[in-house]
């Protein structure tokens, strides 16, 4: 026959699987991080190697690149491409 357990072990074993649901949760989390930190870092290296390539910029200084850029987002017609929704396709 099963022996009924007090309060007292009941609440340790609430606690206990309290603590292990949070361990599971932080560590979907960091998980869930490191994905969203890797797709960043592939969409900057994809959308640099493509600024690099259309700007023919591969000898140009970041600081003067950057420049750059923020000549080029002040062009009313670029500022208009920039808004596109994301899942738009920019003509050509």
């Amino acid at each position: 026959m099963a022996e009924r357990k007090t309060p007292e072990q009941k609440l340790e074993e609430l606690e206990k699987k309290m603590s292990q649901l949070q361990a599971q949760k932080k560590s979907i989390q960091q998980k869930q991080s490191k994905i969203e930190r890797a797709q960043r870092t592939r969409r900057l290296i994809e959308n640099g190697a493509l600024a690099e390539k259309y700007f023919n910029c591969d000898k140009i200084e970041p600081a003067d690149f950057e420049k750059l850029l923020k000549q080029l987002v002040q062009i009313e017609q670029v500022k208009t491409l920039v808004s596109t929704p994301k899942s738009g396709v920019v003509n050509e």
